[in-house]
């Protein structure tokens, strides 16, 4: 009896070390997505307080722009977390997909003392999006405009404030533009002056770890069935020339620092991962993707 009881107890600790983990979807996906996710996961880390967030899901609410739903996930995952205190109280990581993991990483730059512990981008379009696979996003009427002329109608004021994708919109032949009239991934990317700069930079650097991974394609192929290029998802980016690329060490946003991301590498809390020819979607759909690429960092 004494020997059971030590056993359940011995579970029960070892169930309780796992922090809890809340899921986010990408454009056009909702928590349904991550049934299969969220199951696998408690069942190789039993005890794990496993959610997929039920927020912005669906087309069109997963279209909405980008600075609406930070904020209002964000209040979410706080009431999430102030109804649950002691489950929390240790800190929680963030594993998100596609734009909602861009939304994620924002989230760490955007919750001031939060308790995020680790963040996971998989396959999120961290510098941006250009490619002509999102005109589907964009009104018919744009349907004759060129991928080099769309920045005509994303960086208006009127799209900028209904539609997440032209926030994403990053022009590489057009960066004085961007950054003028781009309302939202300048601004978390730090590259220009705004009230919560240093704020951004000091939650971003409060995580523990941050992992971002994505799967390459074949040579030339810059779509990854969801996000174009999938390069931005490891900080990579478009030359001015729109066409070679440039590493992320030679970015703006890293040789100025200026969310952190620099720091948090010297400090060796940044993990990229470029996993070759996986899919958009096998993130959350494929097994044994997730389970040896992502899993691990949910401790």
């Amino acid at each position: 009896m004494k020997f059971s009881a030590l056993i359940a107890g011995l579970l029960t600790t070892t169930a309780s070390a796992y922090k809890p983990v809340l899921v986010l979807h990408g454009i056009d996906g909702d928590a349904n997505q991550y049934t299969n996710f969220v199951a696998d996961l408690i069942e190789e880390h039993p005890g794990t307080n496993a959610q997929a967030l039920k927020v912005f899901e669906g087309t069109p609410t997963s279209w909405v722009q980008l600075n609406y739903q930070v904020e209002h996930i964000a209040s979410s995952i706080n009431d999430i977390v102030s109804a649950s205190p002691d489950e929390f109280k240790d800190g929680y990581h963030l594993v998100c997909h596609s734009q909602g993991a861009l939304i994620c990483r924002c989230l760490t730059e955007y919750i001031g003392t939060h308790q995020i512990d680790t963040l996971v981008s998989m396959a999120g379009p961290q510098m941006g999006v250009y490619d002509e696979a999102f005109f589907s996003f964009f009104p018919d009427s744009i349907g004759k405009l060129t991928l080099e002329e769309i920045y005509h109608v994303a960086y208006t004021s009127v799209f900028q404030d209904t539609l997440s994708v032209a926030n994403m919109w990053s022009d590489p032949n057009h960066v004085k533009d961007y950054l003028s009239d781009n309302n939202f991934l300048p601004k978390y990317n730090n590259l220009i002056d705004h009230d919560k700069k240093d704020e951004f930079k000091q939650n971003f650097l409060s995580l523990s770890k941050a992992v971002f991974v994505v799967g390459s394609q074949a040579d030339g192929v810059t779509y990854d069935g969801g996000i174009g290029p999938w390069q931005a998802a490891v900080f990579d980016y478009y030359d001015t020339d729109g066409e070679t690329f440039v590493d992320m060490k030679n970015q703006t946003i890293y040789t100025e620092d200026t969310f952190g991301l620099k720091t948090m590498d010297e400090r060796g809390d940044l993990i990229l991962g470029v996993v070759e020819g996986v899919s958009h979607n096998e993130w959350f759909n494929n097994p044994d993707v997730y389970k040896k690429y992502v899993f691990p960092h949910c401790t």
